[in-house]
């Protein structure tokens, strides 16, 4: 028998608790074949989209909100990959700004699968919300929304704001807001920090993700127009797995004293096997990371590029509700009216500097026998 997708074991949980009502969770693992690990986490999923309700040990069918009815608060759907590690801030942030006005937010996790995302949406939309945040799922190679995506956007018959996916100026979905990081000023950041600190041989390691594109594109440039030199852009390879490790400490053999790397969770592995093969961070080599979510618990403290992750999930509910109280009051298209020009709004994210970057030794004693 085949292993489920994500969305079937989850759909099989929701399934279970909306016919049969309570459910414990252990024996409800049991009962799917599935780890507790898996299906906590399965649960935390479902409970932040407001489609279960989580007590200890238990798990019940969420009770149903009220009637949105139009003249009431305001009620937001939200659609993001995940509710942890990156956007759980802009989420925070998006709850801030909800409260503040009154509106009330409503969860949707896409899991990257395009598919979901597109049924999240209906989902929310049959439920009534006035307005969506959603961050779609884009190419990893390029970062872009393909044209279907886009389109599918502008269809929409509610205000959408993208977040954190800025839209090509000659995509249709350029019409629409948006409220993102500017992740390629992000990683410029870094790289001229570890230029001020005298680097100038450098080599990069990166995740593959939704911002590596505009990531990559920034450290390319950075070091380019600062006269330095790169040895490469390493791929991560298998998520989790220590494919890059030896690409790596090669190019530390090379000469390498900076290193920049796109997330937290891989320049934490990158320390490491800098470590296990001898090479002090940040006395031999230089380590600066993106995203600042754990880097500051590194064993080794982490320099880190900070998106302004929760002003992002802020300033995208503003802008929102801005745009539903100008909207189409026939609710028939969510293009934007004249009366409130499109934005596209891009954060410069901070450098948090910390322990793991210095100055270079006079003499580089980084070289890694083979």
């Amino acid at each position: 028998m085949l292993a489920r997708s994500v969305t079937e074991r989850r759909q099989a949980i929701l399934d279970i608790v909306q016919r049969e009502g309570s459910q414990v969770v252990q024996e409800l693992a049991q009962r799917l074949k599935i780890s507790a690990v898996t299906i906590r986490r399965d649960l935390e999923e479902l409970a932040a989209q407001g489609l279960v309700h989580r007590t200890h040990g238990s798990v019940s069918p969420a009770t149903e909100p009220a009637s949105m009815a139009p003249d009431g608060p305001k009620t937001i759907g939200v659609v993001v990959p995940h509710s942890n590690y990156y956007f759980d801030g802009v989420i925070a942030g998006a709850k801030t700004a909800a409260a503040s006005a009154g509106a009330r937010l409503v969860l949707g996790v896409s899991d990257y699968d395009k598919a979901t995302e597109m049924h999240q949406v209906a989902r929310l939309m049959n439920k009534g919300v006035d307005g969506l945040l959603i961050a779609p799922t884009p190419d990893f190679i390029t970062g872009e929304l393909d044209a279907d995506q886009q389109q599918w956007l502008v269809s929409l018959s509610v205000p959408v704001v993208l977040v954190e996916r800025p839209v090509a100026s000659t995509g249709v979905a350029s019409i629409l807001d948006s409220v993102s990081s500017s992740h390629s000023a992000g990683a410029a950041l870094a790289i001229r920090h570890l230029a001020e600190l005298g680097h100038r041989k450098f080599v990069s390691v990166m995740i593959s993700g939704p911002n590596t594109p505009q990531v990559r594109q920034g450290y390319l440039s950075a070091v380019e127009s600062l006269g330095l030199e790169s040895l490469g852009v390493i791929d991560e390879g298998g998520a989790g797995s220590e494919d890059a490790a030896e690409l790596l400490l090669q190019s530390v053999r090379d000469g390498a004293t900076g290193i920049f790397v796109h997330n937290d969770q891989l320049a934490v592995r990158c320390m490491m096997w800098l470590e296990d093969a001898g090479i002090d961070v940040p006395a031999q080599v230089s380590l600066a990371g993106y995203d600042d979510v754990i880097a500051g618990v590194a064993h080794v403290p982490l320099t880190a590029v900070a998106p302004w992750k929760s002003v992002v999930g802020h300033r995208a509910v503003q802008r929102l509700l801005s745009r539903i109280a100008e909207s189409d009051p026939a609710g028939t298209s969510n293009r934007p009216h004249e009366s409130l020009a499109t934005e596209h709004l891009e954060f410069v994210p901070r450098l948090h500097v910390r322990q793991s970057t210095t100055e270079p030794a006079l003499e580089s004693s980084a070289a890694v026998r083979g």
